[in-house]
């Protein structure tokens, strides 16, 4: 019976310790969240990017549906994509190498796709 008294009174003083403890765990939590957002907030790459990326995709998939395997300069409103095709005769497969301009910063996408003669 003298156990379960001092389980008791030391059960009261663990709520205020268990409280720390919550608060502590909550704190690092949003730290972590806080540095999440500063990174997400000083990516250097505009919308700009993102979309000459998504039209990367599209000529990667239109050059293998097509076989084109022209050198081509495509300019859209805030950026310009500049395909180069380095063709592997050997392995039969072409590297498309695609230099995304956008302001002051390029970017190099490089692409490997079926060559077929």
């Amino acid at each position: 019976m003298q156990s379960l008294r001092h389980f008791k009174r030391m059960l009261k003083a663990s709520s205020l310790m268990e409280s720390v403890i919550a608060i502590s765990i909550i704190s690092i939590c949003g730290l972590v969240a806080f540095l999440v957002y500063l990174n997400v907030i000083s990516q250097n790459k505009s919308v700009h990017y993102y979309k000459a990326k998504h039209n990367v995709e599209f000529l990667t998939y239109e050059s293998e549906k097509l076989q084109d395997y022209d050198e081509e300069v495509f300019k859209y409103s805030g950026y310009t994509i500049i395909k180069k095709v380095n063709i592997d005769e050997e392995t039969y497969t072409a590297i498309l190498s695609f230099l995304i301009k956008t302001g002051n910063k390029e970017y190099q996408i490089n692409k490997l796709i079926p060559y077929n003669e």
